[in-house]
């Protein structure tokens, strides 16, 4: 993972770089998450929306990160208008090329890209198909 040090504000975007580091060299379940064929990255941003680890190009990091916090904050406003005990956990966004899961957190949040996967059509009892 790259670290975008000309990206960091203050010193909690230090700190929050530090620690994270940290915890992805002891922490198995991200480098999984990097090494499967799949994904084709993985940004962590400020509270901003601006990034400060990635694996991917600083435009597209810069890009995802600022669109994705926007969303995020939306949604957030909004389900706390229906129910303002609910929060939410992960926003995952499933398009025709990839898939975008997001963990919204209030110092950062946490973003995997990968490639989309094909759903098998449904058949009937007959075997023919239900999509049509």
């Amino acid at each position: 993972m790259k670290i975008i040090t000309n990206l960091l504000k203050d010193a909690r975007d230090e700190w929050l770089v530090r620690t994270t580091a940290t915890i992805n060299c002891a922490n198995p379940i991200v480098d999984r998450i990097m090494e499967d064929d799949s994904v084709e990255g993985v940004i962590m941003t400020n509270k901003e929306g601006v990034p400060i680890l990635t694996n991917v190009s600083i435009t597209s990091a810069t890009n995802y990160g600022r669109a994705l916090h926007k969303f995020g904050v939306l949604s957030q406003m909004y389900i706390k208008e229906l129910d303002p005990l609910e929060e939410i956990m992960i926003l995952r966004i499933h398009t025709k090329k990839n898939e975008i899961m997001m963990a919204p957190e209030n110092d950062f949040n946490i973003i995997v890209i990968q490639h989309a996967r094909t759903r098998p059509k449904l058949k009937d009892k007959k075997g023919k198909d239900k999509t049509k």
